[in-house]
């Protein structure tokens, strides 16, 4: 699929490039919405300790989730199990802490560096049911990506 090899080049070449943590995230986020229409809203949070700290995010309209306990909510869960999180109706998942009226299902893809959960990729639909397993194969990719350039830039 096009999208998809469009979006690995751009997340290569963020990758391959000098920049900070906080500007790959921002550049990460900026390339992954405009992968699928169907990503309204696209975001990465950083573990701070105890708590996810949303770093960088595109979309129609900021979340007044820009903190999140790692106890809480399908970011927390992701963080603290490590594994992508796929909810097709957010209305009937209890763990999801509300951001915007319009969204209705979600994907959080942690990203890994040496081994442990540093950030997550947070997407927001619009529509129920929107990630399908070439979804969740694609922003593992991406996230796999991201973790060796946080990995590399830790070093």
């Amino acid at each position: 699929m096009r999208v998809d090899s469009a979006l690995r080049d751009l997340i290569e070449e963020v990758c391959a490039a000098d920049v900070s943590e906080d500007e790959l995230y921002d550049r990460a986020v900026e390339s992954i919405i405009d992968a699928a229409p169907h990503y309204n809203w696209v975001g990465i949070y950083k573990v701070d300790g105890d708590e996810l700290v949303l770093n960088a995010w595109r979309g129609p309209e900021e979340t007044e989730h820009v903190r999140i306990p790692i106890s809480e909510g399908i970011c927390g869960f992701a963080a603290t199990e490590g594994e992508t999180v796929v909810v097709d109706d957010v209305n009937a998942d209890p763990r999801y802490l509300a951001c915007f009226p319009q969204t209705r299902s979600e994907i959080v893809v942690p990203i890994l560096a040496n081994g442990e959960v540093v950030a997550e990729i947070d997407i927001d639909s619009d529509t129920k049911a929107a990630f399908k397993e070439a979804d969740v194969q694609l922003l593992e990719e991406v996230a796999e990506m991201i973790g060796k350039k946080v990995a590399e830039l830790s070093e």
